[in-house]
């Protein structure tokens, strides 16, 4: 059977979630779109948010958060990674609800303070400026849902955020080669036979090896998942010939790709109709590389031409920088230092005063960690999750 919308892992794979987190989040969501698993996943996705709720109930009165709050929390700064604000998106992992969205935000607001990114950087060697507990927005890649649907909420709710543009896809129709690859799959899973036959498929050996020996033992829910942590070794130059080879395999077998979706990031033109000041933009490369991977002249070009490239479309000072995929090393780091005043990770956890503002934590969210039993936003799920989060290594 082929398989159907399947899903990615979102850029954290480096950090796999343990023990409770991973029955409550897991990472490969079940395949409900099979016709043998839907009422498998329907359960096993209802036991899920039932144990969880029951769980995040008793801790929120426990007392148990009472302490951690008190002892754990205070004095720090949490951060929030957003990625999608929309109903529907092939990596579940990456997507809040709208309405869910919107509770959440309305829930941070009326218990937290809530600052902004240039806030915590310009007091950040002045700590006892920033009020205890403050929560930080921040969303990653500039969606189009952020103008569309995220935005007129934060609007609206006098929330400032702030969002990391990859510059090479603001107003371009082009999706992320981990996108582009699982829409690949998909297609190449259909027809499997194929593969036993063919020589070769990738012309880089490796991956073509690699390529087979997970498609031809693994799961159909597991192949993109596999593969595309494989491929986050590699140079973005091979990333990319590598898709360009499933392209013309897929054409060889007149097997026709759908290349007309909508564009999914924001446009330039929207950006500059946010005018709020509380509203910022900051850097998340031009191509939205593995920095790791790449030689330092690429690197350096990523970070300095994003920077440029964003203030001279909108005109606005850009100061603020995220990691693509978290992936960073001392040397990243110093160059970073030396264009930005602040850079985000991935990596899980409350930024304090002792922390390296060029390496700041932060806590991404989705729709099953703040979502309830009934689908609704859950102040009790979402404290939880900050909590498994905070301690997750």
């Amino acid at each position: 059977m082929a398989l159907r919308g399947s899903v990615l892992l979102r850029d954290r794979l480096e950090n796999p979630r343990e023990g409770l987190s991973t029955f409550f989040y897991p990472h490969k969501p079940t395949p409900l779109h099979q016709d043998k698993t839907i009422l498998q996943g329907g359960f096993l996705l209802s036991l899920r948010r039932s144990t969880k709720s029951v769980v995040a109930f008793f801790f929120y009165y426990s007392g148990i958060f009472a302490f951690y709050k008190r002892f754990f929390m205070k004095g720090t700064v949490t951060i929030l990674m957003f990625h999608r604000v929309t109903e529907v998106f092939f990596d579940v992992s990456l997507l809040v609800k709208r309405k869910t969205f919107e509770e959440c935000l309305k829930y941070i607001t009326q218990s937290y303070p809530v600052i902004s990114m240039d806030f915590l950087s310009q007091n950040f060697d002045k700590w006892e400026n920033i009020p205890d507990d403050s929560f930080v927005i921040t969303f990653d890649d500039g969606w189009i849902d952020f103008h569309d649907t995220a935005y007129p909420i934060l609007s609206r709710l006098k929330v400032p955020a702030t969002v990391y543009l990859t510059t090479g896809f603001v107003s371009s129709k082009c999706s992320y080669w981990q996108e582009r690859l699982n829409d690949l799959l998909v297609q190449i899973l259909a027809g499997k036979k194929t593969l036993r036959t063919k020589d070769s498929i990738i012309s880089i050996l490796e991956i073509n090896l690699k390529l087979r020996d997970v498609i031809l033992n693994s799961k159909a829910t597991e192949v993109t998942f596999k593969f595309i942590d494989y491929l986050k070794e590699f140079t973005h130059d091979k990333i990319l010939k590598t898709i360009a080879d499933l392209e013309m395999f897929l054409e060889g077998h007149s097997i026709k790709i759908d290349n007309n979706k909508e564009r999914p990031f924001v446009n330039w033109d929207e950006l500059n109709h946010i005018k709020e000041p509380d509203i910022s933009y900051g850097s998340h490369t031009v191509n939205h590389m593995i920095l790791t991977n790449e030689q330092t002249d690429v690197v350096e070009k990523e970070i300095r031409k994003s920077k440029e490239i964003i203030e001279k479309e909108t005109g606005r000072d850009v100061i603020h920088f995220c990691y693509p995929n978290g992936n960073y090393n001392d040397e990243i780091k110093k160059i970073v230092s030396g264009t930005y005043k602040s850079a985000c990770t991935t990596n899980s956890g409350f930024v304090s005063k002792d922390s390296d503002i060029y390496a700041l934590n932060r806590i991404g969210i989705n729709e099953e960690m703040v979502a309830g039993l009934r689908g609704n936003f859950s102040k009790y799920v979402f404290t939880l999750s900050l909590f498994l989060e905070s301690i997750r290594k």
